[in-house]
């Protein structure tokens, strides 16, 4: 075990209580303190992926009892998968830090403080493999993403802020009517409610229909995972929480904390709930390609820039869940691949909404047209990020929903093919936003102004496109990271 794990793992913590203590009026030394402390957590978090012996398999960082709470254990522990993500997520804080470097607000420590705070909640979710100890990090992400919307968002941040909240909380608690359940049938068996993968493993729950003990707990676990993606019909809160939210939490949001439903399939449902997971495999394999139709059928009509970009992010997600209930290794490598991809892609769109936002003051689409004239910088940086976010071939999008649908293909061609129509749709309206933003004539008076990007504001775009073009001619890059877990996720752990 890592001896200082803890302190590694509490870093960002730390950090954030440090900005209790910073100048209240001096910006400069705040966005300073900031900028430092994502590095540091970013340089951490990259010496804990090296340190790993082998990604292949969960390797136990450290373990904390609590033998006067119910005899319940803490569990952290690493692999390629968990491992990898933590590396997004510190590495998302870093672009959020440059990204907004301009902002302009009376509560600049709050807001440092809020994205350091769910940066460390995340971390927590990723590393935790006690299920209590992971239920714990997925409530405490909650908090500071609800003020995040709440304090700095749009006219209907409270509106967005609590739609958010209340779905997200609701599936929480049906996770835990869960835990309780398996922590009763545990405490009898050994004389603890803890709950880690022994355990859990021991209590062979029976599967034999629709309520039977594994179905129900399966489905808590489900739903509440299902809220989190969001999965198609469960994503109402996704686009309100995005448009209200500021770019930070937008980034967060998409780029990391969507993905930690895909990661409890992954780490909890998959291997602890094999034969439930087999019995209903098609039905979501199908919700997922509804979800890709929908909400590239939806992202098409928008008329709002930031809620295009939004509505997208459902029919990525769809392609992701479709990957990971496949049980086909290719296509669970490929949705591996592309929650990364999308962790790329999403981020850069909302990073290019931001500098648009703050030129203009407007989400709209007809408000724009015409910008590549005056801003030629952005234009080349948004749509590199763009042709991402629809799959050219070259570049990673291509690669992670490709692997998708042919390994969907092998297990359900129905769902595969519905599926694969996003691969005309994506296009199509990603296009239409390129179209409406950076070609044409320019139109309005007010574009006619607009400044380009500044060195400081290119910089994340251009890391962003960067990636999205190394990623896509070498995926081998990221997929050596975690290529040797998928055989724990598809032999069920």
């Amino acid at each position: 075990m890592d001896q200082l794990f803890l302190v590694k793992f509490l870093i960002p913590l730390f950090w954030a209580i440090g900005f209790m203590f910073t100048p209240e009026r001096n910006e400069k030394s705040i966005k300073l303190y900031a900028l430092i402390g994502s590095i540091v957590t970013l340089a951490y978090s990259i010496k804990m992926f090296i340190d790993l012996p082998d990604t292949s398999v969960l390797t136990t960082l450290f373990k904390f009892d609590m033998p006067l709470f119910f005899n319940i254990s803490y569990t952290f522990a690493m692999d390629g998968l968990s491992g990898l993500l933590l590396l997004l997520n510190a590495f998302l804080m870093l672009v959020v830090v440059v990204a907004t470097w301009e902002i302009k607000t009376d509560k600049l420590r709050l807001y440092y403080f809020l994205i350091f705070t769910l940066t460390w909640a995340v971390s927590g979710s990723l590393l935790s493999t006690s299920l209590y100890g992971f239920y714990v990090f997925w409530e405490v992400m909650l908090i500071p993403l609800f003020i995040l919307v709440g304090v700095f968002g749009g006219e209907n941040r409270r509106y967005a802020s609590f739609k958010f909240f209340m779905m997200t909380a609701a599936g929480s608690i049906l996770m835990l009517a869960s835990l309780c359940y398996m922590s009763a049938i545990a405490f009898k068996m050994n004389g603890s409610y803890d709950l880690n993968y022994e355990v859990v493993r021991a209590l062979n729950l029976r599967y034999d229909g629709l309520m039977s003990p594994q179905s129900l707990v399966f489905w808590s676990f489900t739903i509440a995972f299902f809220l989190k993606v969001p999965v198609f019909p469960f994503h109402s809160w996704l686009p309100d929480a995005h448009v209200e939210a500021p770019t930070a939490g937008s980034i967060i949001l998409a780029g990391i904390l969507l993905k930690l439903g895909v990661y409890g399939f992954l780490r909890f449902v998959i291997p602890l709930f094999p034969e439930a997971v087999e019995a209903n495999r098609d039905f979501v394999l199908f919700l997922g390609a509804t979800g890709v139709i929908y909400g590239a059928l939806t992202a098409w009509v928008q008329k709002d820039i930031k809620k295009l970009v939004a509505f997208s992010s459902i029919s990525h997600m769809g392609y992701i869940i479709m990957g990971v209930f496949s049980q086909n290794p290719f296509a669970m490598k490929g949705a591996i691949f592309q929650m990364i991809a999308h962790g790329i892609s999403t981020p850069g769109l909302f990073i290019g909404v931001h500098y648009l936002y703050t030129r203009r003051h407007t989400k709209k689409l007809d408000q724009f047209g015409g910008i590549a004239a005056v801003m030629p910088r952005f234009a080349i940086l948004f749509f590199i990020i763009t042709a991402g976010s629809m799959a050219v071939p070259m570049t990673c999008g291509f690669v992670g929903e490709f692997m998708i649908i042919m390994g969907t293909y092998e297990v359900n061609k129905v769902a595969a093919i519905l599926a694969a129509t996003g691969i005309i749709l994506s296009p199509i309206y990603l296009l239409k936003m390129y179209h409406l933003t950076a070609l044409g004539e320019l139109k309005h008076e007010e574009n006619k102004s607009l400044k380009d990007l500044s060195l400081l504001e290119a910089t994340p775009m251009i890391v962003l496109s960067v990636l999205t073009i190394v990623f896509g001619l070498y995926p081998k890059a990221v997929m050596a990271l975690f290529d040797g877990t998928i055989n724990f996720f598809v032999n069920k752990g």
